[in-house]
């Protein structure tokens, strides 16, 4: 089993058979991630036109790689062994294989480094398998060398939320793990179907091949519209039915929308009956050019009016501050702060929380 699928075996067995060899968007841009943290942090020029042809990204995904590396740095000792993402690993008996995205070795100590590309929290590493599972095979193979290990430091880099988590173990702590992940990896091959639903669900490339989340949506039905709307027990249980459900619901949806898109564009509009056809629509879109729209519409409204529309947000300023020059983002940020430009109000959202320390979890919609 590789290291990536040990935290959704860890919540669900059955997930394992499901997952085998199933790729997604978010590994392709994932991958590239991956190899532009490496060079910066090796201090190695990044490729970007190469990048874009072998995983075909766009201008706004590469800008998007550029703005998630940039706050990627690590110190590595000199003298220290280091071990990137290139190097696949096996360990508990072959049971166990996967690629660390980085380690160094240096004075009998591991530190594994795992880069996270996305916005949503993961796992503290002295829980999370993932990174775990890199660690014993980090140690395995360095013992096989000849090398010792008495601690390792496991790291989870989240530059996009400016988060590191980190967890220190010691080398017989972190062995006496891969009881419980041997123990889980059997479970998981031996295909008992396991299934068991939860919010995980939403990291499961095939949750529709599931039997227990198909299920567990049939069994939604029932509660989305309760039969009597003043019974508060009836209403608390269908949203907590929901709820957990509600972006795994929408991430199959999404799937359903863009295997359909492929399928138009190989074959032609898709009849659906009842007079329905799902087709591909040729639009004129009308792009409006900031610049020559300000000097024109100055002609007919005030420039105090023309402002209030022409708005700009700062995801786009943080972005232009980023391509143009390291360190710049926050200099833009305070500067705008001091002459007004930016301020600051409060806004309203519903969002999925997660864990103790009530860190964010999934997209909240404005209200």
């Amino acid at each position: 089993m590789r290291c990536s699928a040990l935290p959704l075996a860890t919540k669900c067995r059955g997930s394992y058979k499901l997952t085998q060899g199933y790729g997604s968007e978010q590994s392709r841009l994932g991958i590239a991630f991956h190899e532009a943290a490496r060079a910066k942090v090796l201090k190695q020029s990044i490729d970007k036109d190469s990048l874009r042809a072998r995983y075909g990204l766009t201008d706004e995904e590469l800008r998007s790689i550029d703005y998630g590396i940039y706050n990627i740095t690590i110190q590595i000792p000199e003298g220290a062994m280091v071990l990137a993402d290139d190097k696949k690993m096996s360990g508990l008996g072959e049971k166990l294989n996967g690629t660390p995205d980085f380690g160094i070795y240096h004075k009998e100590t591991v530190t594994v480094v795992d880069w996270k590309s996305g916005w949503g929290d993961v796992e503290d590493p002295e829980t999370n398998n993932q990174v775990i599972g890199y660690g014993i095979l980090m140690v395995e193979e360095l013992e096989k060398t000849g090398k010792i290990v008495k601690k390792i430091h496991l790291v989870i880099v989240m530059p996009r939320l400016n988060q590191v988590k980190a967890f220190v173990f010691t080398r017989d702590q972190l062995m006496a793990r891969a009881k419980d992940i041997e123990r889980i990896i059997d479970e998981a091959e031996k295909g008992a179907e396991e299934f068991t639903t939860g919010p995980w669900c939403q990291q499961c490339f095939k949750s529709m091949n599931c039997p227990a989340f198909a299920g567990q949506v049939k069994t939604l039905a029932a509660f989305i519209e309760p039969q009597d709307l003043a019974d508060p027990q009836a209403i608390e249980k269908a949203l907590r039915t929901l709820l957990p459900f509600a972006k795994s619901v929408k991430t199959v949806s999404d799937k359903i929308q863009n295997l359909a898109k492929v399928w138009v564009d190989k074959n032609g509009p898709l009849e659906l009956g009842g007079g329905q056809t799902f087709a591909k629509v040729i639009e004129n879109k009308q792009e409006v050019n900031a610049k020559k729209a300000f000097e024109t519409m100055k002609e007919y409204f005030s420039e105090d009016s023309i402002w209030e529309i022409m708005g700009v947000s700062m995801t786009k300023v943080s972005a232009l501050a980023v391509a143009t020059k390291r360190g710049l983002s926050t200099v833009v940020k305070n500067r705008m702060k001091e002459t007004g430009a930016l301020t600051e109000t409060v806004g309203v959202s519903y969002r999925m929380i997660k864990g103790k320390g009530g860190s964010e979890n999934g997209e909240g919609s404005e209200g």
